[in-house]
Order: structure tokens, then sequence, then C-alpha cells
């Protein structure tokens, strides 16, 4: 059994076959060397998904779709890589414990000690008489015992060392109960408490439905009541970061799937009561703020997000940070008010209180409506100085997004445009100049607030659309420059061979894309570690960006019916050293405009230089060909 992880991942992929594994998930039919199926990535009518047994690997023509087995399986299942390669490893019969790294036997340790925990959680809930009064609790908020299965419902009794003596009892290091944040050594230094105490227990789960941490819920006739918080969640482990898990995902994914979004709330007994109310498309976060990691979570499995928010905090409180977040992601987002008073829990178990809910997630509005909907609210006439304020308003919270560079991105930055025009009878050339005047005032506040010697950040392009732009020629450039990278991209992917010889013409440095910056990075690395620099390889380099091994995906499918690659190689790497020479003579130039007689002379003969190194250039392509 390899102990390289990527060795084991090609072991995997090349003990499952995608005929076989597509073949499990959809109907194939045979059509001469490829089987067909229908997309299941979009409404297909007409197959349009094909399966290439000889390279291993799935395509729709329709939708684009694109990949080997590890993302077909991602797909399907609404899960990680990590997770895919789990599944794929146990339907080939390899076992993956053999082939743990020492950081993954540790962890697997870790996730172990936290099953454990749940279970003798859940069994203290059953037993009598110490867990009565959380079962009350749990009654007195309706939960079914279906439910209190389903979600793994616990109790923590209030002996401060019950957890400790149960570890000591089966042999249980105390270290591990420690590292995940069930125990706590004591202050003098002599033996451990019990972190939880007199708690119900709420299991938190990864996306897999693995234990990774715990809410404890203090009883409310606990003699702790008044001495501490009324939820009480693990503290930052190895496992669980509470900025970046979201409770209920693992059970709510597939309903979100089905039903086209996911609503977020903000407590553990919303999430349950919703699910146990025939409302599984529900998920909340861990007492903290959507941020730009829940949303990458939520957009792998849904294209909308609903925000429930309670009438009384429902205004623009939170709208704004979320309205951020999405201005720049490839998702929707929306808002859905609750009734005042009321929390979703409090309203599922009121009578007619499931329909209600179903009512105000239906009817949850677009989150910029509904932000300019609570402006507009004291001044329906819209006066000069209130769409004045609408306006900054609205455009300083796109401003302070993220300058994201993808197609998506701008297009939902246009379409919110529009729609402000709209709404405020403004002319869109009017609010693109102020974005980007905004976007500048920013910008140079950021500048403002940098400490001396620290590198400023990258400058932010222009909000307005490319028509508005002033440089034609600096935009052809740039036009040129990335269909150029991602040329270099396919090629390199699509046969790593070549992959010596481009790194020592082009560093990556050069490369503007982000994107393809990375992914030339990391192939570079893999050859200068001896590896083969392939997809297998890559994959294994990117866990934290999966939507980027994603693009390389598709990268890798366009390279493969690249005509003469070795001559296009040449091509490339002729034209990012005309590039390179170009952008010197145009920074000499620019020198020029303000340079002293002195300093002139020796920037002529710079460009002089320069301009012999390009027509050289020329003169041996023509000499080649």
């Amino acid at each position: 059994m390899p102990s390289d992880p990527v060795e084991l991942t090609k072991q995997i992929k090349a003990a499952s076959d995608i005929v076989a594994v597509v073949g499990s998930y959809l109907a194939l039919k045979p059509a001469g060397t490829i089987f067909k199926a229908l997309c299941p990535f979009h409404n297909d009518t007409n197959p349009s998904l094909t399966i290439d047994p000889k390279r291993q690997r799935y395509k729709c023509w329709a939708c684009g779709a694109v990949g080997d087995v590890f993302a077909f399986v991602q797909h399907m299942e609404k899960v990680g890589f990590t997770e895919a390669r789990a599944i794929l490893a146990a339907r080939a019969g390899i076992k993956l414990d053999q082939a743990h790294t020492p950081q993954e036997h540790h962890r697997s340790r870790l996730l172990q000690v936290m099953r454990w925990a749940q279970s003798h959680y859940q069994r203290a809930l059953l037993d009598e008489p110490v867990g009565r009064a959380a079962v009350n609790y749990i009654a007195s908020r309706k939960f079914s015992g279906k439910t209190v299965r389903d979600f793994g419902l616990g109790f923590a009794p209030l002996a401060g060392d019950w957890l400790v003596k149960l570890a000591a009892a089966e042999s249980i290091p105390p270290e591990l109960l420690v590292e995940v944040g069930l125990i706590a050594p004591r202050q003098e230094g002599r033996g451990y408490y019990d972190r939880f105490r007199d708690r119900v227990m709420f299991p938190i789960k990864d996306v897999r439905g693995q234990v990774i941490g715990f809410g404890g819920r203090i009883l409310p006739e606990s003699p702790f009541a008044t001495r501490g918080p009324k939820y009480y969640n693990s503290a930052e482990t190895p496992l669980f970061s509470k900025s970046d898990v979201l409770y209920g995902l693992d059970l709510a994914r597939h309903a979100g799937t089905a039903a086209g979004y996911l609503a977020v709330v903000e407590g553990y007994t919303d999430v349950i009561m919703a699910h146990q109310c025939g409302i599984p498309q529900v998920v909340a976060t861990m007492g903290t703020a959507l941020n730009a990691r829940h949303v990458n979570q939520l957009r792998r499995f849904v294209p909308r997000v609903v925000l429930v928010f309670d009438a009384d905090t429902g205004g623009l409180t939170g709208v704004d940070r979320a309205l951020e977040l999405f201005v720049s992601q490839d998702v929707e987002l929306a808002v859905a008010t609750l009734p005042e008073g009321l929390d979703p829990c409090d309203l599922l178990v009121r009578p007619g209180g499931v329909d209600a809910f179903k009512e105000v997630l239906a009817s949850a509005v677009n989150a910029l409506d509904f932000k300019l909907n609570r402006l507009l609210e004291r001044d329906p006439a819209a006066s000069i100085e209130t769409t004045r304020r609408v306006v900054d308003d609205v455009l300083g919270i796109m401003a302070a997004a993220p300058a994201l560079p993808s197609q998506a991105a701008q297009v939902k930055r246009e379409l919110m445009i529009t729609r402000l025009a709209a709404r405020l009878k403004l002319r869109q050339e009017t609010l693109w100049a102020r974005l980007n005047e905004l976007r500048a005032q920013r910008r140079q506040k950021e500048l403002t607030a940098l400490q001396k010697g620290i590198v400023p950040p990258a400058p932010i392009p222009p909000a307005g659309p490319p028509e508005t732009r002033a440089d034609s020629r600096a935009s052809v450039r740039s036009s040129a420059r990335l269909a150029a990278e991602k040329q270099l991209l396919e090629l390199l992917l699509a046969h790593p061979g070549y992959v010596p010889q481009a790194s020592v013409a082009i560093t990556p440095g050069e490369l503007v894309h982000s994107g393809i910056q990375r992914l030339v990075r990391e192939l570079y690395a893999l050859q200068a570690e001896g590896r083969v620099p392939d997809l297998d390889g890559l994959r294994e380099r990117l866990s934290d960006r999966p939507d980027l091994f994603e693009a390389a995906q598709e990268r890798y499918f366009i390279g493969q019916y690249m005509q003469d690659p070795g001559e296009r190689l040449q091509r490339l790497l002729k034209w990012f050293a005309e590039a390179r020479l170009q952008a010197e003579q145009r920074a000499v130039k620019e020198q020029l405009a303000a340079a002293t007689e002195e300093q002139a002379v020796e920037l002529l003969r710079k460009l002089q230089e320069t301009s012999l190194r390009t027509k050289a250039g020329t003169v041996d392509d023509a000499a080649r060909h």
C-alpha cells in the first residue's frame, strides 16, 4: 500500500473505471467507443454527457461539465475531494487507514475520540435518572425521538470529571480529549475537568457527518445557569473552527440541491425543528456572522442562499455584510424576515407554523431589493438627499467587495447597477462613475493606513463595463496576455512533458492571472520535487482551492485537442519573450517623459538595446522557419 498520497490517489483512480462509476448513478448508452447519458448537472433532455473510457473522463457538451472519476463523485455526492476519494476507495476495497500519513492518522484518532464522546453523551441522555432533566428540556422543545436520534443529541452530566473518568477507564489518553476541547487541565496542575457540564449536547458535524465539535445548552434549572453562557461551543481545535462550519449541512445539502436553495438561520434548535417539520434545506452558522468560507461551502451545493432574520434584527445589520460577500460570488442572495418576536423554532411549533415558515422562505426578497426597500421606506418619494444617501450606501457596499476579475462577478455588478439605476431613475453611467470614485477613495484610505515597508495591495481595476475604459490598447494587450496564459496552462496540463522546458523560460511571477499563476507554480513545484506534474499531483496541492482544480480539469480537456503542442509551445515562449521586451520598452518610455537630460541619454541607450533584442529575435525566428 503506497504511503505517498499522490500514488494512493492514482491507485484508487486506476481501480475506479469511470464507466462503471458513472453507470452506478446514470443509465448509459454505448455510442461507438464512448458512452452517453443524460447530464445530471443541468436539465438535460437529450443525452449530452459523454463518458470516454480511453481517457477516463466525462464531458457534457451542453453545460460544459468536465472531469475525471473523482470530480464526478464530488458533484454527485456534493462532497470535497477527500470525501470522494474515500467513497471510491471503499468501493474499490482499498483501505485508506493503511495509507495514512502521520498527520492523517492523528486526525483519524481525534475523530474517533469525538465519536466515542458523542456515544457516551447520548447514553447519558437515556440513562435514568441522570438524563431525566435533559429529556424533560428536549420534550419541552417538542423534539421527537427520531429527531433526537437523527441529530445525535446527548447530555453532559453535572459531575465535573464524568468524561475524564470514562476516558481513564477505557485507557484513552487525556491529551487527545484536551486537543479536541472536551476536557481541560486543572489550574493547580493535578488532573483534568470536563468542559461541558449539565448541558444538552448538540453534536456538530462536518459535511460528511463526522462529529468535529459540540454545542452545549445549559439546563434552565442548572446551578451553573447563571454562571456561564446559555450556549457553549467547542473551542477552536484541529477539527473544529466555528467560522468554517455550518450546522446541519450534512443533513441539508441534498435537500438544498433539490429545493434549489439553502436557508441560513441562527440557532441549532431552529435547524432541528425545521428538519423535523419537513423543511430540511436549513442550516445555521455557529454564532458568527456569515463569512466568505461559509459562502464557498454553500455555493458547492446550491445557486441561491436565503438569509432568515428575526423581525427585530432583520433590518440592515447583517444584510450589508452579506451583500458585500455576495457581490463577487456566483450565487444569489435573498433575505427572508420572520414575524415580529418569533424565531424559526417558535414559529414552527405554533398552529399553522409550518405553512407560515414555508411562506416566509418562499417570499424571500433579493438582498439588493431588500436593502433598497428598507432605505426608501422612510421617504417613499425619494427626495434628492435620500436618493444620494441610498446611492452611496449601496455603492459603498459594492466598493468594499473583493474586486474579482471573473466574468460572473462582472455580470453581477452590471445587473446590480442596472437595477439600482431603474429603481432610483438615474443614468447607469452616473452610478458607474460614482462607484469608481468610491473605490478610489477606499483604496486611498487603505494605502494611507499601510505601515511603511509593507507592499501595497494590487491595483483595483475600474468597475465599469469594458467599453467605458479609456486605454483600449492596454485592454487589447491584456486580452492577448490572458489568451496566451490560458494556452500555456492548457498545453502544460495536457502535455506535462513540456513543463521542464516552460519552467526555464517563463516564471510564474510574470503571469498576470492569479489562478493561472497558482496552477503553473504548482506544476513547476511538482516537477522540481521529481514528481509527474499532472492533474493527479496537482489535485493534492490544491486541497484549499477545489474551484481552481475544477478550472484546471476544464483546461486539461481543451489542451488534449491542441494540435502540434511542441510547435505551439515554441510560439508561446517567443510570445512571452517579446512581451517582456515590449514591457521594458514601455517602462523606459514612461521614464523618459520625466527624465533629466543626463538620465535621458542612459534611457535612450536602454531603449535602443531592447529594440535590437526584439529585432534579433524576429530574425532568429525567420531563420528557423
